[in-house]
């Protein structure tokens, strides 16, 4: 197996923990730099993961953490405090596929990423905010305590936020992708070239449906579940809004509990 970063700064987080500020600036080369590539990041706490596309033929990472329990350094039984358990950063480049990893105990952490504009996404994320913006390919972005804001994107994105806003700016779309933006506690907006084909389906519980699209809805779509246990029986009916534009496509999906939804023409 090919691995050109393993275990790249060797738990990098440990020298953050070291100091009251680091910051380190890594470039990671990738096997062939004239095809797609894909990032991969997974994190449980960080402030934020900046993701940018760049006109260049390798991965950059800036790690940027501030341990701040060092700047409330205290004695205990005459011995001051230095760290608060330290943390780590693995990085690994495997065929065009660059994966960053991050300690889950690092609260105070901000990545910047920057990638080829070809190159798609994969982040997860569960404290922290989410953005990406100039890159083309598939993107897979989930978010659980955090928004995701996503800026001049071209491929496909599928998108879940449990307690956060989507907003999503699209230059170009996949055709026949389908795509899927899913919340619960959040508005979604997402907006896409004017002459864009899909099929939307939408539903929010506690909010309203807008867009500038000459979209023909179907008011009438719904699902029917039924159950019948201990001699109850029980009908639910799970009410959906979908509509064509510019002729039907691909289904895109906009889902969320608590929040407003907006689908509009760039």
């Amino acid at each position: 197996m090919k691995i050109t970063q393993l275990l790249l700064t060797a738990f990098l987080a440990v020298s953050i923990a070291a100091a009251a500020q680091a910051q380190s600036d890594l470039r990671i080369p990738i096997s062939n730099p004239n095809a797609p590539g894909k990032l991969k990041v997974n994190s449980v706490y960080a402030d934020d993961i900046y993701v940018r596309g760049y006109d260049g033929q390798e991965v950059r990472i800036v790690i940027d953490g501030e341990d701040e329990d060092l700047e409330d350094a205290y004695n205990r039984r005459g011995l001051r405090k230095i760290s608060s358990g330290g943390g780590g950063v693995e990085v690994t480049e495997e065929n065009n596929v660059v994966s960053v990893r991050t300690s889950p105990n690092n609260d105070d952490l901000d990545l910047e990423i920057w990638v080829p504009f070809n190159f798609s996404t994969m982040v997860n994320l569960t404290h922290g905010d989410i953005m990406i913006e100039n890159v083309n390919g598939e993107h897979e972005v989930k978010a659980t305590n955090g928004d995701v804001e996503m800026r001049g994107i071209g491929g496909s994105v599928v998108c879940n936020s449990i307690n956060g806003d989507i907003e999503v700016q699209f230059n170009t779309v996949t055709l026949n992708a389908p795509m899927s933006f899913n919340g619960l506690n959040g508005d979604i907006e997402v907006s896409f070239p004017a002459d864009t084909k899909f099929n939307g389906k939408m539903k929010t519980d506690y909010g309203d449906v807008y867009t500038n699209f000459d979209m023909e809805i179907d008011r009438t779509a719904s699902s029917k579940e039924t159950t019948q246990k201990n001699g109850v029986y029980s009908v639910t009916i799970n009410k959906w809004i979908t509509g064509t534009v510019n002729g039907g496509g691909p289904e895109y999906l906009f889902k969320t509990m608590h929040g407003d939804i907006e689908i509009s023409k760039n």
